[in-house]
């Protein structure tokens, strides 16, 4: 999406440097920034989802300062609030895409640039169309940051268990491995697999085996540490990732777990080795769960 905006703003650019709209238009300014900006959107595109985090933030600044550049050449009213409007739009991609401190950050650099470039253009009864930009940027740095954090946040939950789901547990593992290899301390991940699950959906409804997966995720969750990580990644399978922890102490974790809950279940704990991807850690905790079912044979789930 910020390639597409960028873009746009490089053929109005484009379009201005070719129709000014008065003579002193700040039409050579305008040339000079077009191919920077149609660079800059030919790089966004070429790199998609690689793109580094840093690299937009990076892209969100050149398009502020050209933007600000612009307006304070500007000679007119009209020219200082089209301009203008390319920071409302890279205002709302901010408030979408970046995290709260984030878009903060860069509306106030927006406000703060405008209302440079506006006193440097020096255009009279400019005030008024600095305070409505202003009240433009921020209402959607607040109203669209809020909503857009929701929304992320619900897209990393489980929405029956309200615990994080596959695609926020990979999120926040990830910076719990990252931390666990430059800080050198163990690491701990557990699947858990329930005993005769689909016997309680067969035999008592869906609805006793949702609110036996809601009782059990309460349970769980009140038995860890705050900054332990439990996730439901599907259907009766959960995963618990430990930090600071080592294999032996994560079942001893396991093991106070199974006396919060009568239901009956499997689970496979592991510590993660220095250089291992989540994907492989997974997959050795799940061996280990296999061979506990098999060891333990078909024990019937309890419902609660």
């Amino acid at each position: 999406m910020l390639a597409l905006l960028v873009l746009v703003a490089s053929l109005c650019c484009l379009l201005g440097a070719l129709f000014p709209i008065s003579d002193q238009a700040p039409v050579e300014l305008a040339r000079l920034l077009t191919p920077i900006g149609f660079a800059l959107a030919v790089a966004l595109l070429w790199a998609g989802e690689r793109t580094p985090r840093w690299a937009l933030h990076a892209a969100v600044a050149v398009v502020t300062v050209s933007a600000c550049l612009l307006i304070s050449q500007s000679a007119t009213n009209g020219g200082i609030m089209m301009t203008a409007w390319s920071l409302a739009w890279t205002a709302v991609y901010v408030a979408s895409f970046f995290e709260r401190l984030a878009v903060r950050l860069h509306v106030l650099a927006m406000t703060v640039g405008l209302g440079i470039a506006i006193v440097v253009a020096d255009v009279s009864g400019t005030f008024v169309e600095f305070v409505m930009m202003a009240i433009t940027l921020w209402a959607a740095a607040i109203a669209l940051g809020t909503t857009s954090e929701r929304l992320r946040a619900q897209a990393d939950r489980d929405h029956l268990t309200g615990l994080l789901n596959r695609h926020g547990f990979d999120k926040a593992a990830g910076r719990e491995l990252a931390l666990a290899g430059r800080t050198g301390y163990p690491l701990a991940v557990a699947l858990l697999d329930l005993d005769g699950f689909k016997g309680v959906n067969d035999q008592h409804g869906h609805a006793a085996g949702d609110r036996l997966l809601r009782d059990l995720a309460r349970a769980w969750e009140r038995s860890l540490r705050p900054g332990d990580l439990l996730a439901r990644f599907g259907g009766d399978e959960f995963v618990a990732l430990f930090p600071a922890t080592s294999e032996e102490d994560a079942g001893s974790a396991l093991e106070r777990l199974r006396g919060v809950h009568p239901a009956s279940w499997c689970g496979g704990v592991v510590a993660w080795r220095r250089g291992e991807t989540l994907a492989d850690c997974l997959a050795r905790a799940d061996e280990r769960l296999y061979a506990a079912k098999a060891v333990r044979g078909a024990v019937p789930l309890v419902a609660g």
